[in-house]
């Protein structure tokens, strides 16, 4: 065997061996590197479930003692209701001293807005308040109806009322009163001021978006903090709390997504003893996890310090060890440019060259996948087609350099006013624009296209042969429902409707597809 050859099997050993001790080092550096990322992993997520459960814990406590609250708060009222029908029931009524017995007591409880006394036609008999009782009539009441068709002698708690003597919300706890032979005699009622419960619910830290309900066992809400009138009576029979919760357990602690707004909160729920209310109190998921995060961010910082050390030091040996394979760097480095340039030239296929929106191509393959999503994920989804107004007399009378400049004023009108990184702009053609919305119903994207289109008239970019004087842009509107099994072109087809019947009604309008 000739030299030359043997230096040739020597170099291609050594070339191998170099390989090899390349291909070493770099496992070793990835080893390292990845197991402390799956360390810090590891520890964040252990760290995220002990912060919920220590919420959790959190929770149940304050719901116990907002629990024993309520009942202590009730209790006293209902003791006053005990007395009260036991003295009626054996002295009957006294039209002089009953209203000043009524008023020390209500006195001694500053929770108590009133107490009150009705015979068995619901007219007014005593109060606490000093009201005027002429022609005054609560058989209408729900508590009232309820003694009157129930014999039951225990306390009943009736749902959040607005007062007819005040106009204040309060809760109600009522008895029945009977007659010697145990006819309905009338009702004894205590009203407690909902504003007892909130001072102390909005004195409590639950964070921005937190909770704190008061809920009747029929599932309606009789207090929740935040107060908001329109919410008392609310049913939440369809909440993971009776669905799921209650039937399991009378107290305890999950993660459930609200009904009302879909927030995810931490819970702690509880009975209240001897009274046919829930306790339930919640803070928001994502604001109870703000310490974790930073104390993970801290984390992750001190590690990558430390990746970014091994791998600097990696880095530097593994250059050392390359130098006897320069030829193959250079070449996977031209590999890797070649890739850079094919993925430019990709971004640059998909963009529109005018406008830098996305291209009619990208608009396609974008809208294809996002309806998919939405119908995997049971999601709406909308779609917006935008057209300018009037625009072939623009470049007509204007020229094509200034449709070309008008056209890209649009094209960053519409990008300023769709700020989720979900949502995709794109030139559809010509002057015509599109605006993909995912998870976006109808009044959603109406209010997008509204904004669009003002957002355009405030431009008031000078148009001399429009109506208007400016250039304005015509919008369709439509949306797919989640559960619908539309296709792209259905929901292009009923935008690109709707955009024609704004053009057809006026122009400068925006209209939701039928």
């Amino acid at each position: 065997m000739g030299q030359p050859a043997i230096i040739d099997q020597i170099d291609t050993l050594r070339s191998g061996v170099n390989r090899l001790k390349i291909r070493s080092a770099v496992s070793l550096l990835v080893a390292v590197c990845l197991s402390m990322t799956a360390i810090l992993i590891w520890e964040a997520w252990t760290a995220r479930q002990y912060h919920l459960h220590d919420k959790e814990v959190a929770m149940s406590n304050l719901a116990q003692t907002l629990a024993s609250q309520a009942q202590a708060t009730i209790k006293q009222a209902d003791t006053l209701l005990f007395a009260l029908v036991d003295r009626l029931e054996h002295d009957g009524v006294d039209p002089v001293r009953l209203p000043r017995l009524l008023a020390a007591e209500r006195g001694e409880l500053s929770q108590l807005h009133g107490l009150f006394v009705l015979d068995e036609k619901g007219q007014w008999v005593a109060n606490s308040n000093g009201a005027e009782q002429t022609g005054l009539n609560n058989s209408d009441r729900e508590y009232f109806i309820y003694h009157r068709d129930n014999p039951g002698r225990g306390p009943h708690i009736g749902p959040t009322i607005k007062s007819r003597s005040s106009g204040e919300w309060v809760m109600t706890v009522s008895r029945r009163v009977n007659h010697p032979d145990g006819s309905f005699a009338g009702v004894a009622l205590a009203t407690i001021y909902l504003s007892h419960f909130l001072q102390l619910y909005d004195s409590i830290d639950i964070g921005r978006n937190g909770v704190i309900n008061l809920i009747a066992d029929d599932a309606t809400i009789v207090i929740r903090r935040p107060f908001n009138e329109a919410e008392i009576g609310t049913s939440l029979a369809k909440s993971p709390l009776f669905l799921q919760l209650l039937p399991k357990a009378d107290a305890g602690t999950a993660t459930i997504k609200s009904i009302l707004d879909g927030v995810e909160r931490v819970v702690g729920y509880r009975r209240v003893e001897n009274y046919p209310l829930i306790v339930f109190v919640a803070i928001n998921k994502e604001e109870s996890l703000d310490g974790w995060r930073k104390q993970a961010l801290l984390s992750a910082g001190i590690v990558a310090l430390l990746l970014t050390f091994v791998g600097m030091l990696g880095y530097r040996l593994i250059n050392l060890m390359r130098q006897q394979n320069l030829v193959q760097v250079e070449l996977l480095d031209t590999q890797e440019q070649l890739l850079e340039v094919n993925r430019n030239l990709e971004r640059l296929a998909l963009n529109d060259a005018l406008t830098g929106l996305a291209n009619r191509r990208q608009f396609d393959v974008f809208i294809e996948a996002e309806l998919g999503r939405a119908h995997r994920n049971q999601a709406g989804l909308a779609l917006l087609m935008i057209d300018v107004d009037h625009f072939k007399a623009f470049n007509d009378h204007q020229g094509h350099l200034a449709g070309d400049e008008c056209l890209r004023n649009i094209s960053a009108i519409i990008t300023d006013n769709i700020k989720r990184p979900t949502d995709l702009a794109a030139r559809y053609g010509g002057e015509e624009f599109a605006v993909v919305l995912p998870g976006t119903d109808y009044v959603g994207a109406f209010l997008v296209a509204e904004k669009i289109r003002r957002a355009v008239m405030q431009a008031a970019i000078a148009h001399g042969e429009s109506p208007e004087g400016i250039v304005t842009v015509s919008l369709g509107v439509c949306a797919c429902e989640p559960n619908s099994e539309l296709r792209p072109e259905d929901l292009i087809g009923a935008a690109d409707k709707a955009l024609y019947v704004a053009k057809a009604s006026g122009r400068n309008m925006s209209v939701i597809a039928n």
